[in-house]
């Protein structure tokens, strides 16, 4: 990269210096042709994760969207987006917003990646993490699973059949591979979605077999879910992560002729069950709050955590305890904005409208 550009980024604050377990510069706002998130260290450039466009209406979503003639489906996780890389022979993984993360470069070390690394060190692992992360749903099933989507060879992603066989052959955690369509086999493409609707599985990634194209498509089980799951914090949440929702599962609805007044009792207990819940804790005198637990080796991993922890949610930790030399811990995302109000109005405060 242009060392002009780097210094003009620097004067302008559109990069920050961090010197962590390594230094590197931070993309914090887009500049020229880079990307909010894109890391810069002196050995490599990871590049931040482009966004995949997200279709409303399958038949048409492919239409306008995928050009090539097969198309491969995947199924979309709903973890969080990490990117994996090897710097002077370690493993680090980044945020997508471009922080190193000390809780996945932990988990990830642990996963035997070093002989992919050795043989391609300037490739970029792409993948999504789900399980006893800061950011998911606990489970006692497994600790962390981590599920790689797209390999990056410093140029270019994988088409997705080198990915589906570098990753075989390395031994790493695939996300789930759904199969193999012409673009335009739409009959099919509908069952596969309407499959995943019923399984209760969040949707469909589809990506052109050389990977230049890419969408992705949700199911209307999954966006009324959200809303279930984020409606307690209700004031903690902008007002798109909402309506996006809402539109997407009419348009589904609509799509596949499903039965409208059952989802529209869906998504309004999906509302009415976290709010009440709020609203029935604010009563008692709690806190609006969310739970989450981590097992971990290095206790820096969890001053990490606090550090990066969003100034509108407070942490909590509710309990620690040691097992096979490692820690774990127990915590509570408080959110502010919730709790304050919904315990301002349910002390009687007025509002105009």
């Amino acid at each position: 990269m242009d060392p002009n550009v780097l210094k003009d980024a620097l004067q302008k604050g559109k990069i920050e210096k961090i010197k962590d377990e390594i230094e590197y510069l931070r993309v914090k706002d887009p500049f020229r042709d880079v990307e909010r998130g894109t890391v810069i260290t002196n050995e490599i450039i990871v590049p931040s994760y482009p966004h995949i466009k997200r279709i409303f209406t399958l038949e048409n979503g492919l239409k306008k969207n995928i050009h090539l003639p097969i198309i491969y489906a995947e199924e979309k996780i709903d973890g969080y987006n990490v990117r994996i890389v090897s710097i002077k022979g370690d493993i680090y993984a980044f945020s997508r917003g471009g922080f190193l993360d000390a809780f996945v470069t932990e988990k990830v070390r642990e996963m035997k990646l070093e002989k992919f690394f050795k043989d391609f060190p300037k490739y970029m692992l792409c993948g999504e993490m789900i399980g006893n992360t800061p950011h998911t749903e606990p489970t006692d099933q497994f600790d962390v699973r981590l599920y790689i989507f797209d390999i990056y060879n410093g140029k270019n992603f994988l088409g997705c059949d080198e990915r589906y066989r570098m990753v075989s052959k390395y031994g790493m955690p695939s996300i789930p591979k759904i199969g193999k369509f012409q673009s335009d086999d739409y009959p099919g493409l509908r069952r596969v979605v309407l499959a995943l609707n019923k399984g209760r599985k969040e949707g469909v990634v589809l990506k052109s077999s050389d990977r230049t194209e890419a969408v992705k498509y949700v199911t209307a089980y999954s966006d009324i879910e959200d809303i279930a799951q984020a409606s307690n914090r209700f004031l903690d949440m902008p007002l798109g992560f909402y309506y996006q929702r809402i539109l997407r599962s009419a348009m589904f609805i609509n799509d596949f002729g499903m039965n409208r007044e059952e989802h529209a009792k869906r998504l309004g207990m999906a509302f009415y069950r976290g709010l009440e819940d709020s609203v029935n804790r604010i009563k008692q005198g709690k806190e609006i709050s969310e739970e989450f637990e981590i097992f971990i080796k290095d206790e820096k991993v969890w001053k990490d955590i606090l550090k990066h922890s969003s100034k509108d949610a407070k942490i909590e930790e509710i309990f620690r305890k040691v097992e096979k030399g490692k820690t774990r811990i127990r915590f509570r995302r408080i959110y502010k904005n919730t709790t304050k109000i919904l315990n301002s109005y349910s002390k009687g405060k007025a509002i105009e409208d």
